[in-house]
């Protein structure tokens, strides 16, 4: 997994270089919209499953810049509260923006493996949706920050056709 990330940092590093001042400057100042994510955050996520009663989580994310603030680090971690000292979620994900498609990126890593790259989307202040394709259909995640109470909530949905969304996932946390 180590040797993943590094090669990935590594290639960011490469590209950023070859393309040039002027568009890691601009990819910087699109990244700005997102510097109240970094820092550490603290809350309850609850994960609906099919035919099953929901689960809650204690969940945690560091979030940092690296590169000199050209691609967000967030690292999640939860727990199932009823088992506090076993790790059941652990995901890493890379959020940048590329000036040549103009448009935000990411990137995430599960811990069991899987790995997605996904859509980033600033669809209003302090607003944000990202998502993927799954067999079967789509993953959409709505973020809401609220700077001012230090609070994140974010929402998960499934659609099965992209039309018909059905809420699956609720995250909400504080900054420390």
């Amino acid at each position: 997994m180590k040797k993943q990330i590094t090669l990935l940092c590594l290639m960011l590093v490469m590209s950023s270089a070859a393309i040039g001042q002027d568009s890691s400057k601009a990819a910087r100042e699109k990244m700005k919209k997102l510097n109240f994510m970094a820092g550490r955050w603290k809350g309850e996520a609850t994960v609906s499953q099919r035919g099953g009663a929901p689960i809650k989580i204690n969940q945690e994310e560091k979030i940092e810049w690296q590169l000199d603030s050209l691609v967000l680090l967030v690292e999640g971690i939860g727990r199932k509260q009823d088992e506090p000292d076993k790790i059941g979620f652990h995901a890493l994900a890379f959020i940048n923006y590329n000036t040549t498609s103009q448009a935000y990126s990411m990137r995430s890593f599960l811990m069991d493996g899987k790995q997605t790259d996904a859509f980033f989307n600033e669809v209003g202040e302090n607003k944000f949706d990202w998502g993927f394709d799954v067999p079967g259909g789509k993953i959409l995640y709505h973020i809401t920050l609220d700077p001012v109470n230090k609070k994140w909530n974010e929402k998960g949905e499934f659609s099965p056709d992209g039309i018909q969304f059905y809420p699956f996932f609720e995250m909400n946390l504080t900054k420390l």
